[in-house]
């Protein structure tokens, strides 16, 4: 379903579906414990300290959280749990309530989750291995991707002891991710909805509420909505004081790349250190070349490094980036230096059918049933980059005439569309001119003289819910501006 990169932070992290180990049996390499939560319920805890740690030595630990459906890592012979002991520090991992702990999945919400983990600080501080900076407080980083990186920048927003974190393929708010423009993410929901509830997982009732309205009516009621848009740190991140690594993925299509640029921006606004990596993989499938393989785990160590061990390292640019052909590029920060924009406008109809579909639940692709508009390419190879704006002027008639269209961006030179991302245009179409103007999903591919880009206009995709209106559209203009830039 996803590439998994060397560090393996749950790249395919919204549907981790492993046994979960009893709540006694102490793995190898580490111990066990039940740590009691704010509310009673017992969460199920694992410590490993740091290879090579002398008798009575100390060192930092890294809290690294697991996948919705998921449970924590225990296997000190892989990923990332030895990455981290290997590289001298000790690991706690814990299965979160609903997935391995009593308890149910309140999808990272600051007041259950959040303060889970504030409890597993208190126990992580009491370690005989935990170096210390004073009582209570360890020196403390955190990683994990999906799940697991939303509940890092939930505890760094409410708890002043985490000192460092590498949120990778995270979110801060499920209803924008799951439900953007009150567009129903059917793909993903299905997913995300089935990896809650096997496998003895389970999930707050507001959650399976929601999987049984967006799943049948492809709508969330109002207070459905609401529940959701306080699911993970929300405006926490602007007490995000400390050095944040992001890690987002080019072909995420459930928590996307301008998920990841929004927190970036405001913990950047803090004047934290932050630096922020896109990498070919997350939620979705890499489908042009994903890049030299350790990247991802290179940085995290040196984050950590610098941050939680205060070694002299180096931690490389500001922002790095992959393009389709495999290479990472950088500049000092995001967004980089403009060159301009790629720039197209053009018109015309497009009939809506509800048998109209392309690409699959995690992964946009080309529709045979489009508007295709010619996107000119530019006179010097650079690369385009960061979030492409779209304003559309239409009118049109169809029953059920509030509904949505998606727009794509497609490479006709590889036959994939850029990042496998659609964005939802919401349209009325009551037969009254009007205009729609909307950010597309952010984008990262070189651009030559001879690139051939398109932007498409379907009626359907399977990443969505299904089109439900029947009538068609005259897009009278649509016009598109796609930032670029020369650096890396």
């Amino acid at each position: 379903m996803a590439r998994r990169p060397v560090l393996s932070v749950a790249v395919a992290g919204a549907l981790v579906l492993a046994g979960a180990v009893p709540a006694h049996a102490a793995p190898a390499g580490g111990r066990s414990a039940e740590v009691a939560s704010f509310d009673g319920t017992k969460i199920v805890t694992y410590f490993f300290p740091a290879q090579g740690l002398a008798r009575d030595g100390k060192a930092p630990t890294i809290l690294l959280g697991h996948g919705w459906g998921g449970r924590a890592a225990t296997d000190v012979t892989s990923g990332d749990l030895k990455a981290f002991t290997t590289a001298g520090y000790n690991v706690v991992t814990w299965n979160a309530r609903g997935f391995g702990s009593p308890g149910a999945a309140h999808v990272d919400r600051p007041e259950v989750e959040g303060r889970d983990v504030r409890k597993i600080i208190d126990w992580t501080a009491k370690q005989p291995e935990a170096q210390l900076d004073r009582k209570n407080d360890p020196r403390l980083g955190m990683a994990g991707g999906s799940y697991g990186g939303g509940i890092q920048l939930v505890a760094a927003g409410t708890d002043a002891r985490v000192d460092a974190i590498v949120p990778t393929i995270a979110f801060t708010n499920v209803r924008r991710s799951l439900y953007p423009d009150d567009v129903f993410k059917a793909g993903w929901g299905l997913l995300l909805c089935a990896g809650g509830m096997l496998n003895g997982n389970r999930v707050a009732d507001e959650v399976a509420q929601g999987c049984a309205e967006g799943l049948l009516t492809g709508k969330l009621s109002d207070a459905t909505a609401r529940w959701f848009e306080g699911a993970g740190a929300g405006d926490l991140v602007k007490n995000i004081r400390i050095p944040t690594l992001v890690v987002q993925g080019t072909v995420d299509t459930l928590f996307t790349l301008r998920e990841g640029i929004g927190f970036y921006q405001r913990i950047k606004a803090n004047r934290a250190p932050v630096k922020m990596i896109w990498f070919c993989g997350g939620h979705g499938e890499c489908k042009t070349k994903p890049g030299p393989a350790g990247v991802l785990t290179a940085r995290t160590l040196a984050w950590f490094d610098r941050y939680l061990k205060k070694k002299p390292v180096q931690t490389g640019p500001g922002f790095e980036y992959i393009d389709q052909d495999g290479v990472y590029r950088s500049a000092p920060a995001y967004p980089p230096a403009s060159t301009g924009a790629l720039r197209a406008e053009g018109k015309g109809s497009l009939t809506l059918s509800p048998f109209d579909s392309s690409g699959s639940q995690i992964a946009a692709a080309p529709a045979s049933h489009a508007l295709n508009i010619a996107i000119p390419a530019p006179r010097k190879a650079g690369r385009a980059l960061g979030v492409p704006h779209l304003t559309l002027t239409y009118k049109g008639n169809a029953l059920n005439d509030r509904t949505a269209l998606y727009a794509q961006i497609v490479d006709q030179k590889t036959g994939v569309v850029v990042g496998n991302q659609a964005t939802p245009l919401p349209v009325t179409l009551d037969g009254r001119k009007r205009t729609l103007s909307r950010d597309l999903e952010a984008v990262a591919w070189t651009v030559a003289p001879d690139s051939r880009l398109v932007l498409q206009i379907t009626d359907g995709t399977a990443l969505f819910t299904g089109q439900k209106a029947v009538g068609a559209v005259d897009v009278t203009d649509a016009s598109l501006t796609v930032p670029t830039t020369g650096q890396g």
